[in-house]
């Protein structure tokens, strides 16, 4: 259009044309203010939107700051304040920048300043960090992490000269304790990992190892940290796992295993756990694996079982040694005893426990030991108990109510404390007052069986003798006999013959009493009898052994009827023995027996003897007169074996059997009473 207008102007050249110029001149103005306020208007709408956007944009910063808890500080450089944009960090006054400096922490102050040279130097932003005393000038140490963002504004784009830093603060501090303490805990999970006594390592979810501590590369034995042979070989390829993890799947899981790598010379006894790891979906993430070397552990263990064992044994053995001591203790009438120096007692066990009965140094010295080494050592304990005593003594008993002194055997030994001073001593006391009389009683006997052979041989020999005598007489009359030619001498030889025959009879009667003496067979058989009528046919055989003219039988029977109950076969023997004992000493005078009832000690018994005037018998041979063979008289025959059968039979009795003598050329008396009771009858 406007080109036609401009061809219409040329070709025009009359004043119509001059006309139309002006016109144009003024339909130009027109466009032109036209355009411009078209212009104008454009523009007008682009500065509002663009203004709305500001607003918009000024608004949405706004809320964000809000949101973020973020302030905004405008620091003028001219004059070095600081005024809050966005915020109340700063006092409304503002703030200098040297005032400032008086509440950042001193560590951080070289940091804010070297943030400060930065920023003034041209570098365009800058962050830095600091901690902030919230209380100011009250200077209370209230500190707040502050992390700052700085943007500097220049005065021109062509003069780059700082005009006004901008800074952003936000407060850190919940975030930074968080991961202060973050950092703690991790740092401390790590050296736990680390400085673990067991060998710890992470697994990925396929198998690969991604970390490993040193103490399981130690029991594992990698090569370097990064092991390849661990690192390139999965979990599941180990050789421990394949047959535990098999087809892959993981559980828990706490084993014990002995565990062989043999391209790392892995030998050793381990103890695993197989933690896997899950998301909250359940899915696996890790693997956590630990392992212990437990092969000292093992050996440990076995040897404890060992020792175990070994103690078991010697536990049975100990209670054993017990029952055992204890046992001799019960039956060997035993005790332990301990004595203390402090104290100066003396403590006995009869049991393993309990204490019997305590007694102090003087009580044991006044009341029941006799003299004997053990009461002069516990008037000087330290010096005579310092070494191993051992005594035989006889005491006062301690543990018997029995009167009669005890004879015990007493072993000590010292006791000493960690320092080698003397507290005192233990051992044993043992009452052997039994086994003492045995030894006695054993000595008596050992005694009694040599004075037995001694007796034995010369019982044969006597016995030889006593049979050969009347052997001889026998034998040498009746070769005699056929010689005589007168009844008178032939009736004198065989009264000697009868008479020899006779002594051999009892002599063979003796012997065989005395065997049955050893032997321990005499028995006595008591049953009801009149002694009195006894007596008489006692009497009448007993009057033919007296022969000798001067020599005369008397008796003595002082009751019609004694009616007793008693052996009479024994006491008829005991009347021969007596009889037979005196014809052989009485040449002249009588021969007398007699009997009556008596007590003694309150006890009645049958009283009966065999009174003699015969040789008598010396004071000092009267109590050997019961023995065997007793010859007091070169020229007389001895007493053979009668009078030691009658002894055994009168004490078999219970009774009592003696003799009473002047002396020698004095006759004597023997006499034995045994215990019975008795009806008599004078009448």
């Amino acid at each position: 259009m406007m080109n036609q207008i401009l061809t219409d102007i040329a070709h025009s050249s009359s004043p119509t044309g001059i006309q139309g110029v002006t016109m144009l001149m003024v339909f130009a103005v027109v466009i032109i203010f036209l355009v411009s306020w078209i212009i104008n208007r454009i523009s007008i709408l682009h500065i509002r939107k663009d203004s709305e956007k500001i607003r918009d944009l000024s608004i949405t910063l706004q809320h964000t700051l809000n949101v973020s808890g973020s302030i905004v500080l405008r620091l003028n450089l001219q004059d070095r304040m600081g005024y809050n944009m966005h915020g109340n960090f700063l006092p409304a006054e503002g703030m200098s920048y040297q005032e400032s400096l008086n509440y950042i922490h001193p560590d951080d102050r070289p940091g804010f300043v070297e943030f400060m040279r930065k920023m003034l130097n041209g570098t365009k932003i800058a962050e830095c960090t600091f901690r902030w005393d919230t209380s100011l000038k009250q200077h209370l140490g209230h500190w707040r992490y502050i992390h700052d963002t700085g943007i500097v504004e220049y005065v021109s784009e062509t003069v780059k000269r700082p005009f006004v830093l901008y800074c952003t603060l936000r407060d850190i501090t919940e975030q930074t304790e968080q991961e202060q303490e973050d950092s703690q805990m991790t740092g401390q999970y790590r050296t736990i990992f680390e400085q673990s006594i067991t060998g710890l390592a992470f697994y990925d979810k396929d198998g690969n190892l991604i970390t490993a501590n040193k103490k399981m590369q130690e029991i594992l034995k990698f090569q370097s940290e990064d092991d390849p042979y661990y690192y390139s070989n999965t979990i599941y390829d180990m050789p421990t796992f394949r047959e535990i993890l098999n087809n892959r799947r993981i559980e828990e899981l706490f084993f014990c295993t002995k565990s062989v790598i043999i391209e790392r010379g892995v030998n050793c006894y381990t103890e695993m756990h197989v933690h896997p790891i899950y998301d909250d979906e359940g899915k696996l993430l890790y693997i956590s694996f630990s392992i212990r070397d437990i092969t000292q552990e093992r050996e440990l263990y076995l040897r404890n079982k060992e020792n175990e064992e070994a103690i078991r044994r010697t536990n049975e053995a100990i209670q054993q040694y017990e029952r055992e001591l204890q046992y001799l203790m019960d039956n060997c009438d035993m005790r332990f005893f301990r004595a203390s120096r402090a104290n100066c007692t003396v403590t006995f066990y009869k049991s393993m426990n309990a204490p019997e009965k305590t007694l102090s140094f003087e009580e044991l010295v006044n009341n029941h030991f006799m003299d004997s080494p053990f009461k002069n050592g516990l008037m000087d304990y330290e010096n005579y108990f310092n070494v191993q005593r051992t005594d035989l003594t006889l005491m006062r008993p301690i543990f018997h109510q029995s009167k009669e002194l005890q004879w015990n055997f007493i072993d000590s030994i010292p006791s000493f404390d960690e320092n080698g001073v003397m507290t005192g001593s233990y051992g044993i006391i043992r009452n052997v007052n039994a086994l003492i009389n045995k030894q006695e009683q054993l000595k008596r006997e050992t005694e009694r069986a040599n004075q037995s052979g001694m007796l034995k041989s010369t019982f044969m020999a006597n016995m030889t003798h006593e049979i050969r005598t009347p052997l001889n007489a026998i034998v040498g009359f009746s070769d005699v006999l056929p010689m005589l030619q007168t009844p008178e001498e032939k009736q004198e030889i065989i009264r000697v013959i009868m008479n020899n025959c006779d002594m051999l009879l009892r002599l063979i009667n003796d012997i065989l009493a005395v065997s049955d003496l050893e032997g321990g067979h005499i028995h006595i058989m008591p049953v009801k009898t009149d002694f009195a009528h006894d007596f008489n046919d006692i009497c009448k055989s007993l009057a033919q052994r007296v022969q000798l003219p001067g020599v005369k039988f008397l008796t003595e029977n002082p009751y019609q009827s004694l009616v007793t109950t008693i052996d009479k076969e024994r006491i008829m023997q005991v009347f021969t023995n007596f009889v037979t004992n005196a014809v052989k000493y009485t040449k002249q005078g009588h021969i007398k027996i007699g009997y009556d009832y008596r007590e003694q000690n309150g006890i009645g018994g049958l009283y009966f003897y065999c009174e003699d005037t015969g040789a008598g018998i010396k004071k000092e041979d009267q109590g050997k007169v019961f023995e065997r063979f007793v010859k007091l008289n070169d020229y007389v025959q001895g007493t053979g074996l009668g009078l030691n059968i009658s002894k055994a039979i009168i004490e078999n009795c219970k009774g009592k059997i003696g003799l009473t003598s002047e002396g020698e050329g004095k006759g004597c008396t023997f006499w034995a009473w045994i215990p019975c009771e008795a009806v008599i009858n004078n009448e």
